[in-house]
């Protein structure tokens, strides 16, 4: 009775210490998966704020594979534009195997590609989110010039999107490591093609900006140069005109006349705010009080008289 006893404990002992040694091992695979992704999601921001540094959307569009590439555990990043319903394969990255993946871009550049039903990457286009694929099981669901250029087994799938509108698909694969892509990277994918998004929305709106202030610009340039010809032609601008108007300008507050050569100078009220590092609310008050204290009709005019007052000068 004592030995079973004796042996009862001895092996209550090990199962207990099989279940110790089983929970550390849970607890160091859910540490690594932990780990893992925080790793990944940190390179994808890094990742995203040097490509937000570029300056053109074209640029951005060149580099966007392999910085996903460079950074992630993937083997080949595919970029693609969606134009007119058609899947257009622009970019790859594929570390050691760029040459053969290029060989494969310039072979997919031959194949057209309609992005519809049943493709699974209609599917990721319309509702703008991200998706792993399996090639075997999905079937013709997979692009076929993609699977039979590209090899893969398994791939992850993102929708680019700016303004709302699927612009280009994101493809990446790990068939190089003979590795299956997995719910992680699904997340990278999703992440990167939000955070590229961004990317690309804020390029866009910065050369939007860049152009109006332009036209702006070249609008004052060239409105100042009609009133000096006016002026030396002894035409519609008056030396008393001109007076009043620099009467007006002296009425200026330090802070409106800031806003004035700004203004000026062709910036945008939200141009003027970054640099007065003010609120774009704030600038649209000041602009306001300068047209109230000038007389004038629209900015052109305040910028009128404010170049008639001999601002034009003081704005260089």
């Amino acid at each position: 009775m004592a030995r079973t006893t004796a042996d009862q404990r001895r092996q209550d002992a090990a199962a207990e210490r099989v279940l110790v040694d089983l929970l550390a091992l849970e607890r160091e695979v859910l540490e690594l998966d932990y780990v893992r992704r925080a790793d990944a999601m940190e390179r994808v921001a890094d990742a995203s704020r040097r490509l937000g540094e570029l300056t053109s959307t074209d640029g951005i569009l060149a580099r966007s594979a392999a910085e996903l590439g460079a950074g992630s555990e993937f083997d080949r990043v595919l970029i693609s534009e969606v134009v007119d319903g058609q899947i257009v394969p622009l970019t790859i990255w594929a570390g050691p195997e760029q040459a053969a993946a290029e060989a494969a871009l310039a072979e997919l550049a031959k194949t057209p590609m309609r992005l519809e039903y049943p493709l699974l990457e209609h599917e990721v286009a319309r509702h703008h989110g991200a998706e792993i694929i399996a090639v075997g099981p999905a079937g013709a669901r997979t692009p076929a010039p993609l699977a039979r250029q590209l090899t893969w087994e398994s791939y992850a799938v993102g929708a680019l999107t700016v303004g709302g509108e699927t612009i280009g698909l994101l493809h990446a694969d790990a068939t190089a490591s003979s590795r299956p892509v997995d719910g992680l990277d699904r997340e990278v994918v999703a992440r990167y093609v939000e955070e590229l998004s961004g990317v690309f929305e804020r390029a866009v709106l910065r050369h939007t900006l860049e152009l109006h202030r332009a036209e702006l610009g070249a609008a004052v340039h060239w409105l100042s140069t009609r009133l000096s010809r006016l002026e030396d032609a002894g035409g519609l601008v008056s030396p008393r005109s001109a007076a009043a108007d620099a009467r007006l300008a002296d009425s200026l507050t330090p802070r409106e006349l800031e806003v004035m050569r700004l203004l000026a100078r062709g910036n945008t009220n939200l141009a003027i705010a970054n640099a007065l590092v003010v609120r774009e609310g704030t600038v649209k008050y000041h602009v306001k009080n300068i047209l109230r204290k000038l007389g004038a009709t629209s900015r052109a005019d305040a910028v009128a008289r404010y170049v008639r007052a001999g601002g034009g000068e003081t704005g260089r």
